[in-house]
C-alpha cells in the first residue's frame, strides 16, 4: 500500500516538474515572440519602403532628369556639329569655285562696275561712234546716278539698270558696226532696241538710228 501511494506520489511530482518546465519554455518563447513582434518588423519594412520611394522621388528621379537633359544636350551639339560640316564643306567649295575664277574677278567689274562710272561710259560711246565713223546726233538720259561712294555691304547690292538712248547717223554699215562695237565692249552695254528713218534734204538722204541700250552697275536702287 506505501509502495503504491509512493509511486502515485512520485508521478505527480514529476508532472509538476514538466509542467513546471513546459510553462518556462512557453514563457521563453512569448517572451522572445513580444521582444521582435511582427508590428515591429512590418515597421521596419514600411519604413525601407518608405525611404526606396523618398530616394526615388528626390535622388534617383533628379539623376535621371538630369541624364536626360544631357544625353538630349548631346544630340543637339551632333546635330550642330553636322550642320557646321555642312557647312565648312560648303565654304570649301565656295573657295574653290573663287580660286577657279579669281582671275576674271576683275573682267566682271570692268563689265558690270560697283559704280555707274558716268563719264566714262560716256566717253566709250563716243569714242567707238569715232572709230565706226557715225556721228552722234543726241544723247539722253532719264536719270543722272549718283557717283558718291557709300559703305554699303554687299549683300544689299542690286543690278541696277542705266538706261540711255542715243541717236547716230551715218551708213547703215557704219551703224550696224557702231552697234556690233557696243556688244562686245568688256563694259556691258546692253542694246535693247535700233529704229532706223531716213531724212531727206535737197536731194540729200541721211539714214539715222535711235539706240536704246542700258549700263548696267552695281549698287543700291534709288
Amino acid at each position: 500500500m506505501y509502495s503504491i501511494e509512493h509511486r502515485a506520489y512520485k508521478q505527480r511530482g514529476v508532472r509538476k516538474i514538466m509542467e513546471t518546465k513546459q510553462r518556462k519554455e512557453l514563457a521563453f518563447s512569448l517572451g522572445d515572440f513580444y521582444a521582435k513582434p511582427i508590428a515591429i518588423v512590418s515597421f521596419e519594412l514600411l519604413l525601407s519602403l518608405g525611404l526606396v520611394i523618398f530616394l526615388g522621388l528626390f535622388a534617383i528621379k533628379p539623376t535621371l532628369t538630369t541624364m536626360s537633359d544631357l544625353i538630349k544636350e548631346i544630340d543637339d551639339k551632333k546635330e550642330l556639329n553636322q550642320q557646321l560640316e555642312k557647312k565648312v564643306v560648303a565654304l570649301g567649295t565656295a573657295q574653290g569655285v573663287y580660286l577657279t575664277y579669281q582671275s576674271r574677278l576683275g573682267l566682271l567689274d570692268e563689265a558690270i562696275p560697283s559704280q555707274p562710272q558716268l563719264i566714262k561710259s560716256l566717253k566709250t560711246l563716243e569714242k567707238l561712234a569715232t572709230d565706226d565713223q557715225v556721228t552722234i546726233e543726241s544723247l539722253s538720259m532719264a536719270t543722272i546716278p549718283d557717283e558718291t561712294t557709300a559703305d554699303v555691304s554687299s549683300d544689299k547690292l542690286q543690278r541696277v539698270a542705266l538706261p540711255v538712248n542715243v541717236t547716230v547717223v551715218g551708213d547703215y554699215l557704219a551703224i550696224r558696226s557702231y552697234v556690233e562695237s557696243l556688244r562686245n565692249m568688256r563694259r556691258s552695254f546692253v542694246v535693247d532696241t535700233v529704229s532706223f528713218s531716213i531724212e531727206e534734204n535737197r536731194g540729200d538722204r541721211k539714214l539715222r538710228a535711235t539706240i536704246t541700250l542700258n549700263m548696267p552697275y552695281f549698287g543700291v536702287p534709288s
